[in-house]
């Protein structure tokens, strides 16, 4: 008997093997992360060309690792939008505390220390209180930082000098153009008026103009960087310098917030001696008692000792950081370009970059709905930046952000070292006097007197402290100044420290300064490997 149809043979399920689910997994994720950034590029794009109302709507069919992949991205751009946030020297040391907290415990600083304190109890909640002061005060003044030198861009690009200059003969003479401005003034282009109104607001001090930063690139961008920069340290100089005073005064109580950080931890803590004389507090209370105190707050010209110092500091520190940054980033363009990237520029000079003339933003400000259609197409049918090109760019910009950062601490030592020193004499100074009103302030009677010396005498028969340190030690006090004697160094530390070599110590300092930049470098050449915009 003949069967009308064949039997199907047998077959055995497979399943996939482990190695393959997570390679596949894993794959599946970088292609979401990096559909994300094209979907992202486009619609900013697209954005850009039809106006605030063509934004694309998500269809049913993205899942929801999609949305959150976007949602990511477009957190990313925000964050690494202007790349010199993430290299700014901070003006409030990072590892203050777990350094004091390591030198009582008779410890260094290093990466055993911390996984040490990690692995104690309450390890994470004293890691997290020592780091978090510093890091939202260096949070605030870089907001500060920023937001002036945003608003002294903008201000500075008004000028005549800054400005781009136009070939106005030449417009008027070109019959094509005048064509297109008289075609765009009668059909009432809606794409040129709204690139217009954009280009007017882009000159406009605004809120979101002062986050974002001046976008139209100035006609001498290195030196407008550079004075924006020198005006944007003069305010956070005499913004810190208060807060540097009360830094100052709360460090005198270091060992008692030592001692609260080492029992929460649990760290074996030898006896800590006062840190300065009787007077010092005892207690983190305490030391907030006389920082709240009636005296404390008065018209004190302490709170603003040593402000010119600072403002000249911050000054010349961040001009000379932001000027590096801006070169910096023509840099990356120019390796951008090497790699296979887009710019198709002269090569004259790779710190001057050509951008488009204002007759060429005129004419792809007059084309009309159909030339933006073309447009699209062109840029859909272009060929994308390589992968490596934009890793280069990242690259150069991480190493220029770096250098740029350590030149911005270099070149503010001599102001901090004569700040330092300027301190130190005010102390002697007043110890003198007040000695001096004890000598020869006591009459026959008992009774005290006005003091014979005063403040401004002792100032007039000494020298300058600068150019007598100058004098006597040369320049090496002020590129290398030394740090102030901490009250809870013990003899172990001091000898540990010694038997290490300068190369090793120099290491060691390089280490902790990348340690607190490694993160958002490698987050920043991570984001440009994956297609973001930098």
């Amino acid at each position: 008997m003949t069967t009308l149809f064949p039997p199907t043979p047998s077959r055995s399920p497979s399943f996939p093997s482990s190695s393959d689910t997570s390679s596949a997994g894993s794959s599946s994720k970088w292609s979401v992360v990096r559909n994300a950034v094209k979907v992202a590029s486009v619609v900013k794009e697209q954005d850009k060309l039809r106006g605030p109302d063509s934004l694309s709507v998500s269809t049913p069919q993205s899942s929801a690792s999609a949305a959150l992949a976007r949602s990511f991205v477009l957190f990313a751009g925000f964050l690494f939008r202007r790349p010199s946030k993430l290299f700014k020297p901070n003006r409030v040391d990072t590892w203050a505390g777990l350094r004091s907290l390591a030198i009582s415990s008779d410890q260094t600083l290093s990466p055993s220390f911390i996984r040490n304190l990690l692995r104690r109890k309450s390890g994470i909640i004293a890691l997290t209180l020592t780091l978090l002061p510093p890091m939202m005060v260096n949070t605030t003044l870089g907001f500060l930082l920023f937001t002036s030198h945003s608003l002294f861009s903008l201000g500075l690009a008004r000028l005549t000098f800054f400005q781009r200059k136009q070939d106005v003969e030449d417009e008027v003479n070109n019959p094509t153009e005048k064509l297109l401005v008289d075609q765009a003034n009668a059909q009432g282009d809606e794409v040129g008026a709204q690139t217009k109104l954009e280009e007017g607001n882009e000159h406009q001090i605004t809120l979101e103009t002062l986050f974002r930063g001046p976008s139209v690139i100035p006609y001498h961008p290195t030196l407008l960087s550079a004075l924006a920069g020198a005006g944007a340290g003069i305010v956070q100089g005499a913004a810190f310098t208060p807060v540097e005073n009360v830094v100052r005064f709360l460090h005198q109580s270091t060992s008692s917030l030592t001692l609260l950080f080492g029992r929460l931890t649990g760290l074996p803590l030898p006896n800590v001696p006062p840190a300065f004389d009787a007077s010092q507090p005892a207690t983190p209370l305490q030391a907030i008692r006389n920082l709240f105190s009636s005296d404390a707050w008065r018209k004190n010209p302490s709170w603003w000792t040593g402000w010119r110092w600072a403002i000249a500091r911050d000054a010349l520190s961040y001009s000379c950081f932001f000027a590096a940054f801006d070169m910096t980033r023509r840099v990356s363009l120019r390796m951008k370009a090497l790699f296979g990237g887009n710019i198709e520029k002269d090569w004259d000079n790779f710190l001057v970059i050509d951008f488009p003339s204002d007759s060429d933003r005129k004419d792809s400000t007059l084309s009309s709905r159909s030339m933006a259609a073309t447009h699209n197409v062109n840029a859909e049918t272009k060929p994308s930046v390589p992968t490596i090109a934009r890793v280069a760019q990242a690259t150069t910009i991480v190493t220029g952000g770096i250098m740029a950062s350590l030149l911005a601490e270099f070149v503010g030592r001599p102001f901090r070292a004569c700040q330092r020193i300027m301190q130190l004499d005010t102390q002697a100074r007043s110890a003198a006097q007040v000695e001096a009103r004890m000598a020869s302030g006591m009459s026959t009677n008992g009774n005290v007197t006005r003091p014979v010396v005063t403040l401004r005498e002792l100032a007039s028969r000494r020298p300058n402290p600068i150019i007598q340190t100058f004098v006597t030690k040369g320049f090496r006090p002020f590129l290398y100044p030394d740090n102030p004697p901490s009250p809870t160094t013990t003899k172990p530390i001091d000898n540990a420290l010694m038997r290490d070599g300068r190369m090793k110590r120099m290491v060691k300092r390089v280490g902790w300064r990348l340690a607190a930049v490694g993160p958002w470098g490698f987050g920043f050449l991570v984001w440009a490997w994956v297609g973001g915009e930098v």
